[in-house]
């Protein structure tokens, strides 16, 4: 790799000098099935992958953390290896994502309160998160085509005000649910409370507990290896993001000390996985910290730009673009909100992949969304994990365009596949769902009879016979096969 000039990109007439391996994991939450894929791969089948440095934000934290305990290659196997028997051990949401108390009562709640101020779902209905702002009054729309002939019209006109349609049934409904309301008005309070205390709405899963129990991580083993390790974290205080250190120091975006600590390590680890809102931010020394991919979720200008490594491989969970949804013409504000900020994360990881591929990193990436970031299902995650050893074996090897969408079908073949199992387990009387399982599993043969057997994990090429993994065992054999 040759020498480094601005912000890490490389002086390209300048010879090549021996350096240092970085590894550089981005955040994802339980997408990180990917990473612990890839990294299967790059282990077992790359030579050159040898990293002494470790760069990590949110769950990449996690498994650089992890990494950054051992010197030898073999230790680092075994250690990915034990993540990924943990990753593939969990069955939903509550491994990895535990809701808080009030989140639960919350949502049990919810249709008692919405059936007391006549808010109800019509049963005919599907539930939409719209129905839980019942105090949204939309201005009626004009008749015709539905849409404004007057777009400055309709963008400054104010809201109505909101009326309260009192009627005799409605006092009716009120006297009979009055034995209710002392019940209702309890767990009002307790809703607030626990919000004000938890600051989120979820506490991390025993996935995350197992991972950061003594026997799997300790710090004294991490500032004892000689690695080089960099969790990144942002500062609710300042906004300002940093990172802590192996030895337990905070440095800022240069790699420059601002606190010499020495700070837990493990809190580190708890501070870069604190999702704004979905966890509780960490106190560590003077401020007060949050998920690192709030400021970069992929922090390859540490490893590159700052602490020269020559050699770099960056491996993120986040895919190119956003999955298009419907139209949200009637979107809620809630979700209008969730869905800004996951073109603005993906911005920003566009531009921090464009940074690493031009200064020369090896980059990792998936061109296939299997899941999202706080979806926890046993088959998706298995496939997500194939992927990425499949995406790292094309990366190292340098497949070409046409081998790649082998690969990638069969990722989504997979994918179709499980949602055909899951539809037919729901009803095995279904033989239209039979048959439609048998088709995509066949499909799904053929296409990976299609695609070089070095690109697919071992046993991966026989799973058209047999079930992806569901939350429970399916407990039939796969009727499929008889045809």
């Amino acid at each position: 790799m040759a020498r480094r000039g601005w912000f890490g990109l490389p002086f390209f007439d300048s010879q090549p000098e021996p350096s240092t391996t970085a590894c550089v994991l981005s955040g994802g939450g339980a997408r990180a099935s990917f990473q612990i894929g890839a990294l299967d791969y790059l282990y077992a089948k790359d030579p050159g992958f040898a990293p002494t440095i470790f760069v990590g934000a949110s769950a990449g934290a996690i498994l650089a953390a992890g990494l950054a305990q051992y010197p030898t290659r073999q230790e680092q196997i075994g250690f990915l290896k034990r993540v990924d028997e943990l990753w593939c051990s969990m069955t939903g949401p509550e491994d990895m994502f535990t809701p808080r108390p009030w989140l639960s009562r919350l949502l049990a709640e919810a249709p008692a309160w919405l059936e007391l101020v006549g808010q109800g779902a019509k049963p005919a209905d599907a539930p939409s998160r719209s129905s839980w702002l019942p105090l949204r009054r939309r201005r009626p729309e004009p008749p015709g085509t539905g849409t404004p002939e007057d777009p400055v019209e309709e963008a400054l006109t104010p809201d109505e005000e909101l009326q309260s349609d009192f009627s005799l049934g409605l006092m009716a409904q009120l006297a009979g649910a009055l034995g209710r309301l002392p019940k209702l008005g309890s767990d009002l309070m307790a809703v607030k409370a626990g919000m004000e205390q938890s600051r989120s709405l979820y506490r991390p899963g025993p996935v995350l507990a197992k991972l950061l129990h003594p026997d799997v991580f300790d710090p004294d083993r991490v500032s004892a290896s000689g690695m080089q390790l960099r969790m990144a974290m942002v500062a609710l205080e300042t906004g300002e993001l940093h990172f802590m250190r192996e030895d337990g120091a905070l440095v800022n975006r240069e790699d420059r000390e601002i606190d010499a600590g020495p700070h837990n390590l493990t809190r580190g680890v708890l501070a870069s996985c604190a999702i704004p809102g979905v966890f509780r931010p960490v106190p560590v020394g003077a401020e007060t910290y949050v998920d690192g991919g709030a400021r970069e979720n992929l922090p390859a200008e540490m490893a590159i730009g700052h602490l020269q490594a020559g050699r770099t491989y960056v491996v993120s969970s986040q895919t190119d673009g956003v999955p298009r949804k419907q139209s949200m013409a009637q979107a809620d504000i809630f979700q209008v909100v969730m869905r800004a900020t996951e073109i603005l994360m993906d911005e920003s990881g566009r531009d921090e992949t464009a940074y690493a591929l031009s200064a020369g990193a090896i980059v990792i990436a998936p061109d296939v969304e299997v899941h999202e970031a706080m979806t926890v299902h046993p088959g998706l995650i298995r496939i997500h994990r194939d992927h990425g050893w499949s995406r790292a074996a094309a990366v190292v090897q340098g497949i070409d365009a046409a081998e790649q969408q082998r690969l990638s079908r069969v990722t989504a073949l997979r994918m179709r596949c499980l949602r055909r199992e899951e539809a037919w387990l729901d009803d095995l009387t279904n033989r239209r769902a039979l048959l439609e399982l048998q088709s995509a599993k066949l499909e799904l043969r053929d296409a990976m009879a299609r695609c070089q057997k070095n690109l697919l994990p071992e046993g991966v090429d026989q799973c058209w016979a047999r079930f992806e993994e569901h939350p429970r065992n399916p407990g039939v054999e796969p009727r499929w096969l008889e045809g």
